[in-house]
């Protein structure tokens, strides 16, 4: 069984770069992505969608920094 430790450390991965969240952002759907991580997947595409559950937002989100994610994941660097 996994400690709790390590499941909240899987929590705080970006499912894009697999590392820990940098700049975390959260998407319409709730999923959560480094900032630069989604930039770079929605540069140059006619559609944006979630990385993780692909749904597809009508116009480009404007993703503001979790700021409360980004002190937890401070807490665990």
């Amino acid at each position: 069984m996994a400690s709790s430790s390590s499941l909240l450390n899987e929590e705080l991965l970006c499912s894009i770069c697999l590392d820990v969240f940098t700049d975390p952002v959260t998407t319409p759907c709730g999923h959560n992505f480094c900032r630069t991580c989604l930039n770079t997947c929605w540069t140059n595409t006619p559609t944006y969608c979630c990385a993780l559950c692909k749904e597809t937002f009508s116009r480009r989100p404007d993703l503001k920094i979790n700021t409360t994610l980004r002190e937890v994941v401070q807490h665990f660097k």
